[in-house]
């Protein structure tokens, strides 16, 4: 793994904007149209509580790697100074962990395994709908 000198929070504030794009051009794949069916919609897939949920789902999967998992330990135990609308501090720190991961793998050149995850939460959101 390399030497990751980003924070965890810093991590997930651009893994935070990679997933908001993705969700939005899955969404307009799909047809939908309206802002308020994609804003609605969007929040099954962004919201904290969905976050942690889907990441819940992947690790009773086995789906991550060693090096992905410290990133993840990273996430859950990184120090935040905001809180969530509509989560507990635990959700919030698990999609905190999520989008570290994904701004892990952006920022650190990972894309085939981005594609996978991105993907897999995609899937994961649309069983929700």
């Amino acid at each position: 793994m390399e030497i990751v000198t980003e924070n965890a929070v810093t991590l997930a504030w651009l893994g935070d904007a990679l997933m908001n794009t993705y969700v939005r051009e899955h969404l307009l794949s799909q047809g939908w149209r309206r802002v308020d069916d994609l804003q609605k919609k969007s929040t099954r897939y962004l919201s904290a509580k969905a976050q942690s949920r889907m990441l819940r789902e992947l690790e009773e999967d086995g789906f991550f790697t060693e090096d992905e998992k410290i990133i993840l330990k990273r996430g859950k135990a990184a120090r935040i100074h905001t809180k969530a609308k509509n989560a507990n501090v635990q959700e919030y720190l698990q999609a905190t962990a999520l989008e570290a991961l994904i701004g892990y793998l952006h920022l650190y050149h990972h894309p085939d395994r981005l594609q996978q995850l991105l993907a897999r939460l995609a899937q994961i959101g649309d069983d929700s709908l």
